[in-house]
């Protein structure tokens, strides 16, 4: 089998397992409301720019940190926001674990952090 075709069959496997349907279910739900997703978009823009700054050193802005905070106080009122951010970690977790067990087959081992 070439990689291609593997690949291919992987993806189609992940889009079968129950992480993927709830991601997915719960995404729809949120992203239906207009303002949810607007709140949701500006969350994850704001949470990938904090994760920058960390991972590159450098401080983030006040501003950036206290909107973050509201905003993650916003998304705790929500059932239908809170399940569609734990179902994205938890369609995280399998994609760190697959590729967790692609990278030990190549032996290239990444410890992955457990939570």
């Amino acid at each position: 089998m070439d990689i291609q075709t593997a690949e291919n069959n992987l993806a189609e496997a992940l889009r079968q397992t129950p992480e993927y349907h709830d991601f997915i279910r719960a995404r729809d739900v949120v992203f239906a409301d207009g303002v949810s997703a607007a709140l949701l978009r500006e969350y994850e823009s704001l949470q990938t720019k904090l994760q920058m700054y960390a991972l590159t050193g450098k401080e983030a802005g006040s501003g950036d940190i206290d909107r973050f905070t509201q905003l993650n106080g916003l998304m705790s009122l929500s059932p239908q926001t809170g399940a569609y951010l734990l179902s994205k970690v938890r369609m995280h977790k399998l994609l760190a674990d697959v590729f967790a067990s692609l990278s030990e087959a190549c032996q290239l081992p990444i410890e992955m952090p457990t939570l």
